[in-house]
């Protein structure tokens, strides 16, 4: 009986897709959009997320997702498992190197722009603010990193994984990272 097909198991209630990533991404790789559209409801957040906090701005940001998310349709026969997020994260990351490269130049960040915060329970924007401006002050490489494993909830090895760099790198990059990050935002309390 098809029905109980762990990969064809879909609750009804709400029509809630209780299947697994890895599920998902094989449905995608045969061809099944509906099956991607689902991978995307539940990871674009993240990719958003990381995106804008990578570029700075919310319009270079959502153009790196979605350009995200076009490479992982045409790439998703290559999702070989581990977690869909770190798959789906390297791409994004991927996405923001090719921009830059593009650029050739060193990437100009606005500081007005409205970032999504890591704390989403901070309702303030003037909060919002002090973050992005802080998040903007790090030297690129602490950004990449914090952004990575603290914003879009990498481990250090996914990280590490996605950028290619080495992996008590990552660790020191993010540790320095959220260090300025806090004494930065500390002092904005303060002032």
């Amino acid at each position: 009986m098809a029905a109980n097909r762990p990969d064809l198991w879909i609750v009804a209630a709400g029509g809630t897709d209780m299947r697994t990533d890895p599920d998902l991404a094989a449905d995608a790789a045969r061809g099944s959009e509906s099956a991607f559209a689902e991978l995307v409801r539940r990871h674009q957040a993240r990719v958003r997320g990381m995106a804008r906090r990578l570029t700075g701005t919310a319009s270079d940001g959502d153009d790196i997702a979605q350009a995200t998310f076009l490479t992982a349709w045409q790439k998703i026969g290559t999702y070989a498992g581990g977690t869909f997020a770190a798959w789906i994260c390297t791409i994004c990351y991927r996405e923001f190197l090719q921009v830059r490269r593009r650029q050739k130049q060193e990437i100009v960040f606005d500081e007005t722009a409205e970032i999504i915060p890591f704390d989403r329970s901070m309702a303030d924007t003037g909060d919002k603010m002090d973050l992005s401006r802080a998040l903007a002050r790090l030297p690129e490489a602490q950004r990449i990193c914090v952004t990575l494993c603290v914003a879009a909830s990498l481990s250090h090895r996914e990280a590490s994984e996605a950028t290619g760099w080495p992996l008590g790198t990552i660790k020191s990059h993010v540790t320095r990272g959220v260090a300025a990050l806090r004494k930065d935002l500390a002092a904005t309390q303060v002032a």
